[in-house]
């Protein structure tokens, strides 16, 4: 799974691109470097994650939580996913629902950065001064 995670506002707010097939070895890799921010940052750090190039994954529950111990990281936030199918948001829902994460789906990164700033008044002066782009 070609994967990218970066910072979209330093510490604050990540922006995670996930495209292609996700075995668990890739899903562990992806953990690594989104624990590797979220040490990093300043709670809470929020996510918007780019899922609409996600190919197949794995449907084995148990599994995909182990491999994802970022969902459990204190200083994470609301995740906002855009551009998940059908199959991906389901098990992505029980995923959350089983980890206690705070997951919302939108249709595009202009969604979830709108809900975000209407979330959180420090999220939307931070865009605004960082003059984020609202659509990529």
């Amino acid at each position: 799974m070609p994967h990218n995670v970066e910072w979209l506002i330093k510490d604050r707010l990540i922006l995670a691109v996930i495209s292609g097939d996700m075995p668990l070895e890739d899903i562990a890799a992806f953990n690594q470097s989104v624990t590797a921010l979220l040490d990093a940052g300043r709670s809470p750090i929020y996510m918007l994650a780019d899922v609409k190039d996600l190919g197949k994954f794995p449907f084995d529950l148990i599994s995909v939580r182990r491999a994802s111990t970022y969902l459990q990281h204190p200083k994470l936030g609301l995740v906002m996913a855009y551009g998940a199918s059908r199959i991906a948001s389901s098990f992505a829902q029980l995923l959350t629902q089983i980890a206690g994460v705070k997951l919302r789906f939108v249709q595009s990164y202009t969604d979830a950065l709108k809900h975000l700033m209407a979330e959180d008044a420090e999220i939307k002066a931070l865009v605004e001064a960082n003059d984020l782009p609202m659509t990529l």
